[in-house]
């Protein structure tokens, strides 16, 4: 079991939809500030998320958040061993520490905490991240 004692110092994750909405979100604790991005495909032509003024979480939780999931114990690699998979969701993770860089990625394929993770950051920055 892996134990990280170092701080975090940012983390970065993303979800990729080959036929849908595609997120990515940044997160900087020494800065305590994120940045999150959204896009569409061409076959996607809703309208765009409005950019309206969202009521965002506290950094601080989502902090403790990230170490109660324990993130760096994830596996490297989440991947179904039956065929090609030609779509789906694509998703990956890269924690960034004093002393490591810990990067977790899948194809429909997820860690136990997934759902939970994907929560967490919809707290934080009031959207979506599915």
């Amino acid at each position: 079991m892996k134990k990280v004692k170092e701080t975090i110092i940012s983390l970065m994750a993303g979800i990729d939809g080959f036929s849908g909405i595609s997120y990515k979100v940044h997160v900087d604790f020494y800065q305590n500030r994120f940045t999150v991005f959204e896009w569409r495909n061409k076959e996607n032509l809703h309208p765009i998320t409005n950019f309206e003024r969202k009521s965002i979480g506290s950094m601080e939780d989502f902090k403790k958040d990230i170490y109660l999931m324990k993130i760096w114990e994830w596996e490297p690699s989440y991947r179904k061993e039956e065929g090609i998979i030609l779509d789906g969701k694509y998703w990956s993770i890269k924690l960034n520490t004093k002393g490591k860089i810990f990067e977790s990625e899948g194809m429909e394929c997820f860690p136990p905490d997934w759902k939970r993770f994907c929560t967490a950051v919809e707290k934080l920055t009031g959207t979506p991240f599915r």
